[in-house]
């Protein structure tokens, strides 16, 4: 099977999309021996459990409208714009009501560690997404579904820039700990949505229509809402076992190390992400051309990629922990942050699966998969964290994972749509045995090395060998 001279397209958004934004990233990770020396875990524990307050109505903040937008740009190309007029006329409006909710949330559950700056945290949080946020939503999402990735690149770049030079100056020099993150991450999302506005009302003609038709919107409310608790699934995997942890007392020195190793495999979901981007709308065209085998090709091809990265991470751990964090607390959460990578792999083959339910409208069968999971990680958090601490959360965020990534494949929005089904079992498999090993070897230094070399040989050979297959 062959992607028919869209290789080139593919890598260079790919490339685009995953290097140019790590740029900023790989200089937040050379700076980031430097700033944990002025940072502590409970400055982590902190920003960690408001994040997951903040988080708790993040699902809501499009209403899943996102999906309307990406199916009208594929199926309607002359007609989407009146559309996407209305929803974002829409989305203006619901952005008050969303930021007044998500502050009356965070006035009442701030830690009490940080009470003193409950009103900045508040009015650092809610400035940008009220009056600019749907305009970063249209204008990126634009970008992505016609394959150019350089605005939306740069916009990114631009902004993590912006992010670490003020995130540094306010903790190293001012030693505004915690607050140097909420000013610092202010300005960088600012300035990514505002970017966007003119490109958004004046290039691309798509000013707000406060004017909309309401069975447009209703329509589109009911493709959209059904999403909502899939979105919402990143919170309760993610911020809810923060939430749980406070609630039962957890130190925030303790929820701090969680957040660190969240934080470090932050790195590596954002270069899945960037891929994801670049691949999705070439796995959404092959769903119109109905072309199983490409879309198989494309994943199995990602998901490798993927499974190789989170492991060498995995294993090398330790060591990279003691190389970036100066704070000795911090650097003891190794053994956390692999569980958390190992536990990343799934988001590949959710990709893949999860493009059958949105390009069919199925979204209420998402239901049975995302949502589900994070009820199932939610549960656990709840039930374990009074038993085994912090690593109920890995545990629990790890099995509600692996249903995430592979239980899709197993109902009948995948089965009744594609009849070249992807060997499931054996990724499952893979996983499994990867995260096993990599507890295993972690502290072998020499075992490390020959399993690094012999998987980068066995890369370049698989590359070399089967390029032909990307023509």
């Amino acid at each position: 099977m062959r992607l028919s001279g869209n290789k080139g397209t593919i890598i260079k958004n790919g490339v685009l999309f995953t290097v140019a934004p790590f740029l900023p990233k790989i200089i937040n990770v050379v700076l980031l021996p430097i700033m944990t020396m002025y940072l502590t875990d409970v400055d982590f524990g902190i920003s960690g459990t408001i994040s997951a307050y903040t988080q708790s109505i993040g699902a809501f903040v499009t209403l899943g409208l996102t999906v309307v937008l990406q199916n009208t740009f594929f199926k309607t190309p002359l007609e989407y714009k009146d559309i996407w007029r209305q929803i974002y006329g829409f989305l203006k409006l619901w952005m008050i009501i969303y930021a007044i909710a998500q502050a009356i949330i965070l006035y009442f559950f701030i830690p009490e560690e940080a009470i003193e700056n409950r009103w900045w945290i508040i009015l650092l949080s809610q400035f940008s997404t009220v009056f600019f946020g749907p305009t970063g939503t249209i204008g990126s999402s634009y970008y992505i579904y016609s394959k150019q990735s350089f605005p939306v690149v740069w916009r990114s770049v631009v902004a993590s820039i912006l992010t670490i030079l003020i995130d540094f100056v306010l903790i190293v020099y001012l030693r505004w700990g915690y607050m140097g993150w909420y000013v610092g991450s202010f300005v960088g999302l600012f300035f990514t949505n505002a970017s966007y506005w003119s490109v958004v009302n004046r290039k691309l003609d798509l000013r707000p229509n406060y004017h909309f038709d309401w069975i447009t919107i209703k329509h589109a409310l009911s493709v959209g809402v059904p999403t909502i608790p899939h979105y919402y699934t990143s919170y309760l995997l993610e911020g809810s076992g923060r939430i749980v942890m406070d609630q039962n007392h957890i130190s925030q020195g303790e929820i701090g190390q969680i957040s660190i190793s969240q934080q470090m495999g932050d790195l590596f979901n954002a270069g899945t992400t960037g891929f994801s981007n670049a691949i999705a709308p070439y796995q959404m065209e092959a769903l119109r051309e109905k072309n199983g085998n490409r879309i198989n090709l494309l994943t199995t091809i990602f998901t490798l990629g993927v499974f190789a990265a989170a492991f060498i991470l995995a294993i090398w751990s330790k060591e990279i922990f003691k190389l970036l964090i100066s704070n000795e607390s911090l650097q003891s959460a190794y053994p956390y942050f692999i569980l958390y990578v190992m536990a990343l792999c799934y988001r590949p083959l959710y990709l893949n699966v999860s493009n059958y339910y949105f390009f069919y409208e199925s979204t209420k069968q998402l239901l049975l998969i995302t949502f589900l999971s994070g009820c199932i990680a939610l549960t656990l958090y709840i039930v374990f964290t009074p038993l085994l601490g912090v690593w109920a959360f890995l545990i629990g965020h790890y099995l509600s994972c692996l249903y995430f990534g592979y239980s899709g494949y197993f109902y009948k929005g995948y089965r009744e749509n594609e009849t070249n089904r992807l060997p499931i079992i054996w990724f499952l498999i893979a996983q499994l045995v990867l995260t096993g090993i990599s507890y295993v070897v972690v502290d072998y230094i020499w075992v490390k090395i020959t399993i690094s070399f012999v998987m980068i040989i066995a890369g370049m050979f698989a590359f070399f060998r089967f390029r032909h297959l990307l023509r």
